[in-house]
């Protein structure tokens, strides 16, 4: 073998062992929980932008952190239960991170708390439009329209969160974990709450409430979609209702900030009602938008308890993005 050709295979070599050391050092460890404040892609390779299940993170919800994907990370590495393969890597945007063991650390909390028995997610739909204008639900939203100046509902989330698809078939489950929510059952709704759930759930025209009720509803414990729809509009009332709401539609194009959407809870709801609220944000450009708002509740929805006394009995969580600009509708 020839001087030249030795010395190619041994660089051919270096650069190979090099390249693996590389790989190696760019996938740190991490240990910790991951706190979704978004929907984000969980995606299965960061540099393919692979995600044939569409599995995406739920705001307000906790995973374990693995690891990043270098020392100043773009992407984390999460566990998500469920998902096949459960190891997925999303951005670092989309959430925030915690230490593993800050619930410990936490101070105590009210003991007539505890952890929620559902969250309630809301959506100010004009953020929500700005990164998905084709929808059906955004193409035609106007000031005038319900959710122009409303909150509208996303879903009612029984807990923890790996509660989901109870007694769901294999058929339908795929069908909603891969976007094609057409596929689902039609809903069996009185012609009241079907009316008050168009005008209340824009998504429901791209049928939103199908998936909502095949991944939650299932599992709550009516187990009907009257019951269960019937009861989330109650609380979304409750909501729209309040002084909030009035703090959204008064302020919107311009920003607000968390303590003051937690102070406005308070007001509607009882002193400590706003430490069980979350406030999720997603940037738009230059500008992060308020685009939901999660509410911890625990006790007997079905049962007519009191809106405030369902978010006094669950334990507070932590608040989320700091603030954001109420978007008004239209892109911006």
């Amino acid at each position: 073998m020839t001087f030249r050709c030795a010395m190619g295979l041994w660089l051919a070599a270096a650069v190979v062992v090099a390249q693996l050391a590389g790989t190696a050092e760019a996938d740190v460890p991490m240990d910790g929980i991951f706190v979704a404040d978004d929907s984000c892609p969980a995606l299965q390779s960061i540099r393919k932008g692979t995600n044939p299940d569409l599995t995406i993170t739920g705001p307000g919800l906790r995973y374990r952190l693995l690891a990043k994907n270098q020392p100043k990370p773009s992407h984390y590495r999460i566990e998500v239960p469920g998902a096949k393969p459960a190891e997925r890597w999303v951005k670092v945007s989309c959430g925030h991170v915690e230490p593993k063991d800050a619930a410990a650390a936490a101070p105590a909390k009210p003991s007539a708390g505890s952890a929620p028995d559902f969250v309630l997610a809301i959506t100010w739909q004009p953020a929500f439009c700005e990164a998905h204008g084709r929808k059906p639900e955004c193409l035609f939203q106007t000031q005038t329209r319900f959710d122009g100046s409303n909150f509208a509902l996303h879903g009612l989330w029984p807990q923890p969160s790996t509660k989901a698809y109870c007694g769901v078939s294999p058929e339908e489950r795929t069908a909603a974990k891969t976007g094609r929510w057409q596929k689902l059952p039609k809903l069996d709704l009185s012609q009241r709450t079907a009316v008050e759930l168009k005008e209340a759930m824009p998504g429901a025209q791209s049928h939103l409430d199908r998936y909502e009720w095949t991944k939650h509803g299932t599992c709550y414990p009516a187990r009907d979609p009257e019951t269960y729809y019937r009861d989330s509009l109650r609380l979304l009332r409750a909501v729209n209702g309040s002084p909030v709401r009035d703090l959204f539609a008064a302020g919107i194009g311009r920003e607000i900030r968390s303590a003051d959407i937690r102070r406005a809870f308070d007001t509607a709801f009882g002193t400590g009602a706003g430490d069980r609220v979350r406030i999720v944000c997603r940037d738009d450009g230059a500008r992060r938008l308020i685009s939901e708002i999660t509410i911890g509740m625990k006790g007997n929805i079905s049962g007519g308890t009191k809106v405030s006394d369902l978010i006094l009995a669950s334990d507070p969580t932590n608040p989320g993005c700091p603030g954001g600009v109420v978007d008004p509708v239209g892109l911006q």
